[in-house]
C-alpha cells in the first residue's frame, strides 16, 4: 500500500513539474502584451440567439466559503445476517467495501466515517456489548483445529472433526483458566511417570494424575496467544483471486474473519502475560520440554516444536482430543507446520496401524468399494478401542465420505473418472455381505444418514 502511494505521489509530482516547465517556456517566448487603459465591459449572451445590444456589467466579486470534503467509501453490499450473528450485532453492513478500503493508506482509512476503527486503530464495535456477546457465542464452541475450515475440506480433514468426545477441544476450554493449566503442566513435569520416553508404552491411566487435559489446553493456548495460530487459520473468503468480483458474502465474510481474529487477540491480551514459555524466567522449563523424547524427531515435518511435544505428551497420557491430532502445513504461508502426531498414541492408533494408513481417512478421497468397506465399522455405536469408548460423528463422516468435491492429485485432474455414488457402492457392499447381519446393520445406518443429508446419490 505504501509503495503504491509513493508511486502515485512521484507520478503526480512529475506531471506537475512538466506542466510548470511548459508554461514557463511559453511565457518566455511569447511577445509582451500591452494592457489597454480601459478594460472592455464583459459581454455575454443571455439567450440562445446572438444579441449584440445586450450588455451585462461585471458583478462585484463574491467570496465563496471554503467547504470541507469528507472522504467516504462505499459500504459492503448488504447481506441478510441472522439476528444475533456477528454480521448483525457488529453492524458489518456499515463497514467500508474491502476493495476500496484496502487501497487506502492508514491515516485515511482510520478517518473514514464508516471505518470500523477509531483514530488509534482499535475496533469500535468490540467496545459494544452486543457485538462482543455475538463474538463470544460464536467463537467459544469452535474447535481451534477446525477454525475457518470449509465443511468439505479436500486435502486434510482432521479426524478430530469425526469423533465425538466428552470434553472436546474448544476456544472456551483453552482460554478459561490458562494460569491453572500452566501450573498443572509444571506439576506434571515434576513427576517422572508423567515424562514417558520414546520407548515407554502409552499409559492411558495417567491422564488424570498427569493432567493431560491441562497440558493440551496450555499447548493450544500458547499456539494462539504466543505463536502464529491466529495467522495460520484457513480463510474460505480469500480463496478466490483478488481480481475475481467479490460477492456480498465474501465482502462481509472478510470483515467477520477480522472480527474473529480481533476477539482472540483481545482475549489473549486480557490474560496473564507471564505464561509465555519463551520468557527468560521459564528457560529451565522450556529446556525440560525440549528434552522430552516423545516420538521420532526425524520425519518430514522437521524437528518437533515445543507445542507439538506437549500435545503428543498429552496423547501419551490418555487425553483423547490430543490423541486425534495429525500434522499439516499451511500451504504458502511460510509458517512452520503443525507437526504433532498425537494420533499415533490415541485410541485410533492401533486401528490405523492394522486397518489402513491415516491419510486414507484424513484426505477427502473419492468413494470406492475398498474405501467404504474399510470404513463401514465407523458407523457402529460405542466402539471400544484401547479400553476407551469411541463414537464417530456419523453425519460428519457421511459428508466426508460421500459429498463432493473430492481431492484429486493435480496430475490426474484431466483423466480422473467420475466417482461412483455412495448409493451404488453400498448396493455392492450389501450384496457382498448379504450373510453378515452385523455389517448389514452398519450399512443400513450409513445409508440412512447419507439419505437424510442428501449425499446418498
Amino acid at each position: 500500500m505504501q509503495m503504491s502511494n509513493i508511486r502515485i505521489t512521484a507520478w503526480v509530482s512529475g506531471c506537475f513539474c512538466l506542466i510548470l516547465l511548459t508554461v514557463s517556456v511559453f511565457l518566455w517566448l511569447s511577445p509582451p502584451h500591452t494592457n489597454p487603459a480601459n478594460r472592455p465591459t464583459l459581454s455575454t449572451n443571455n439567450s440562445l440567439t446572438d444579441s449584440p445590444n445586450t450588455t451585462i456589467q461585471p458583478k462585484a466579486a463574491v467570496t465563496t466559503p471554503q467547504t470541507t470534503v469528507t472522504l467516504t467509501t462505499p459500504a459492503v453490499p448488504p447481506a441478510a445476517y441472522p439476528l444475533g450473528s456477528i454480521g448483525e450485532a457488529c453492524e458489518v453492513s456499515e463497514y467500508p467495501s474491502n476493495v476500496e478500503f484496502l487501497d487506502l493508506n492508514t491515516e485515511t482509512f482510520l478517518s473514514l466515517p464508516n471505518s470500523p476503527f477509531d483514530s488509534d486503530g482499535n475496533w469500535k464495535q468490540l467496545q459494544q456489548p452486543k457485538c462482543w456477546t455475538a463474538l463470544e457465542n460464536h467463537m467459544k464452541p469452535i474447535n481451534p483445529y477446525l477454525w475457518g475450515k470449509k465443511e468439505h475440506t479436500l486435502e486434510k480433514h482432521h479426524v478430530i472433526a469425526l469423533v465425538l468426545v466428552d470434553n472436546p477441544l474448544t476456544f472456551e476450554r483453552i482460554l478459561t483458566d490458562p494460569v491453572e493449566d500452566f501450573a498443572r503442566l509444571q506439576e506434571a513435569l515434576a513427576r517422572p511417570e508423567c515424562r514417558p520416553k520414546n520407548d515407554t508404552p502409552t499409559n492411558w491411566n495417567l491422564n488424570e494424575i498427569c493432567h493431560g487435559d491441562a497440558i493440551f489446553n496450555y499447548a493450544m493456548f500458547s499456539r494462539f496467544c504466543y505463536g502464529e495460530g491466529i495467522f495460520n487459520r484457513p480463510s474460505p473468503y480469500w480463496d478466490e483471486p483478488y481480481s475475481t468480483p467479490i460477492t456480498p458474502k465474501q465482502e462481509g465474510g472478510r470483515w467477520i474473519e477480522n472480527l474473529e481474529n480481533a476477539w482472540v487477540f483481545q482475549k489473549c491480551e486480557e490474560l496473564d502475560q507471564n505464561l509465555n514459555l519463551r520468557l527468560p524466567v521459564h528457560t529451565e522449563l522450556w529446556q525440560q520440554i525440549q528434552a522430552l523424547q516423545i516420538s521420532d524427531e526425524n520425519n518430514r515435518w522437521g524437528p518437533k516444536t515445543v507445542n507439538a511435544k506437549l500435545i503428543e505428551l498429552a496423547a501419551r497420557l490418555g487425553n483423547v482430543p490430543a490423541g486425534l491430532t495429525y500434522p499439516f502445513d499451511h500451504g504458502d504461508s511460510g509458517s512452520q507446520p503443525y507437526n504433532e502426531e498425537g494420533y499415533k498414541y490415541g485410541p485410533l492408533a492401533e486401528w490405523f496401524t492394522t486397518v489402513f494408513e491415516p491419510a486414507e481417512l484424513f484426505i477427502k478421497q473419492p468413494p470406492s468399494v475398498d474405501r467404504l468397506r474399510q470404513l463401514i465399522p465407523m458407523f457402529g455405536k460405542n466402539i471400544k478401542l484401547k479400553g476407551v469408548l469411541i463414537n464417530f460423528d456419523h453425519e460428519a463422516l457421511a459428508k466426508h465420505l460421500c459429498a463432493p468435491p473430492y481431492y484429486t492429485p493435480p496430475s490426474d485432474e484431466e483423466t480422473a473418472p467420475e466417482p461412483p455414488s455412495c448409493r451404488a457402492i453400498l448396493t455392492d457392499l450389501r450384496q457382498e455381505f448379504h450373510n453378515d447381519t452385523q455389517t448389514l446393520k452398519l450399512i443400513a445406518t450409513f445409508e440412512e444418514v447419507a439419505m437424510r443429508l442428501d449425499v446418498y446419490e
